[in-house]
């Protein structure tokens, strides 16, 4: 089944190797876009989704693209239990009218929790961006009524992330943890399931030493491989971090499996002092394994990472 669908770099031995097609498994972690603003390559903006015996239950972030990354995964609308968002750049919200008109289209009635950060500094908590969306007032106002208690229960949660359980239902724990993106409210994301654990860093500088502690041993942690070490004198890297910082922070914690994400290319091909991974993807390699011995794997868009089998799934 796998062959030719294998489309991650994996260096090192952990996990079971990536794949596509999450619905035939117990569980999986499936990367809906591998990319960033500017969207190098063609990748997808940086999304994710827990797959858990054959749906979607958890999805994180929803840039402009995803919609479309959900629906050729396979995954049915109206099946998600949570929505995580991360923070409130566009790349990593543009996505929801988009994903919920979706939901309405096809006559959803399951319940939706969505959780992200307070608002704070300019930024928007998430509910206050879902009502100036779709209230009386706002971008669509004539899905004002769409959303109710009796058709399509919507729950928010602004996460204050001092490592808190933001959902815990059948047995699927979630937990949220504030994390340094400059200015912008952000969270990352740690999933307990039936002994498998996946932490999603999103984007921060991973120098606060709460979050090695949030992620220790993880199965897979997903960091954000945005810069590489030219990156180091721009500004840029007092809110992203750099890649020897990702190695050591993935070190710290005791990760599994790194998957490395929301890889970025200059605009301008060629430009030998572009900051951005995908401009030097050999050196990020390299100073992340200077920190960190275990297995590393780059996100590809519509690839799945399989646990490697232990205990109950």
């Amino acid at each position: 089944m796998l062959g030719n669908l294998i489309a991650a770099v994996a260096l090192g031995a952990g996990t079971s190797p990536p794949m596509n097609g999450c619905d035939d498994v117990p569980i999986a972690l499936q990367v809906l876009g591998s990319g960033g603003p500017m969207h190098g390559g063609g990748r997808g903006g940086a999304a994710y989704a827990l797959w858990r015996y054959g749906r979607p239950v958890v999805l994180i972030d929803m840039g402009g693209d995803t919609p479309t990354a959900l629906a050729r995964a396979g995954a049915r609308p109206g099946t998600a239990d949570v929505l995580l968002v991360s923070h409130m750049h566009p790349d990593h919200v543009s996505g929801l009218p988009d994903f919920l008109w979706g939901e309405i289209v096809a006559e959803r009635d399951r319940p939706l929790a969505i959780v992200g950060p307070p608002g704070g500094d300019a930024f928007l908590a998430v509910e206050t961006f879902f009502r100036r969306l779709f209230g009386p007032d706002g971008a669509f106002p004539d899905l004002a009524t769409a959303f109710s208690p009796d058709s399509f229960p919507i729950t928010f949660r602004a996460a204050g992330g001092n490592d808190e359980i933001v959902f815990d239902r059948g047995g699927l724990r979630i937990r949220a943890l504030r994390v340094d993106h400059g200015r912008s409210p952000a969270l990352a994301y740690r999933i307990d399931v039936s002994g498998f654990s996946v932490v999603l860093g999103g984007d921060q500088t991973s120098r606060d030493p709460a979050f090695a502690n949030f992620a220790a041993g993880a199965d897979i942690l997903v960091l954000h491989a945005i810069v590489n070490r030219r990156a180091a004198a721009n500004p840029v890297s007092r809110v992203v971090a750099l890649p020897v910082e990702l190695g050591r922070v993935a070190a710290r914690a005791g990760a599994r499996h790194l998957v490395l994400g929301h890889l970025m290319a200059s605009a301008r091909p060629g430009n030998d002092t572009a900051i951005w991974s995908l401009d030097d993807l050999d050196s990020v390699l390299s100073d992340v394994r200077d920190e960190y011995s275990g297995q590393i794997s780059l996100a590809e868009d519509l690839v799945c990472f399989v646990p490697e089998a232990r205990g109950q799934l």
